[in-house]
């Protein structure tokens, strides 16, 4: 009768077949591992990019806004002289 070879108690075949299950849970772990650690950079870089965009948009939002102040006392102004204009010469 011939004895097959062991390790710690398990057969051979058995065990190369657990270590290589092992082996193959431990890769995919270190994958999703690396791979969560790559979303959280592109996160925190697109958190980053919000708050300069932000800044930005508030810059431009002020600058529009005084625009249109501008603008509108333009407006004002002229449809001012055009009363007078017309009053005075009726």
């Amino acid at each position: 009768m011939k004895t097959q070879p062991t390790i710690a108690g398990i057969k051979l075949s058995r065990a190369i077949g657990l270590g290589t299950f092992i082996a193959g849970v431990v890769t995919v772990w270190i994958h999703l591992e690396i791979r969560i650690a790559e979303i959280n950079v592109e996160l925190i870089n697109l958190k980053q990019d919000q708050v300069m965009f932000k800044t930005d948009n508030r810059r431009e939002m002020e600058l529009m806004r005084s625009e249109t102040n501008n603008n509108t006392k333009e407006i004002l102004r002229r449809v001012d002289e055009i009363q007078v204009y017309l009053r005075d010469h009726k």
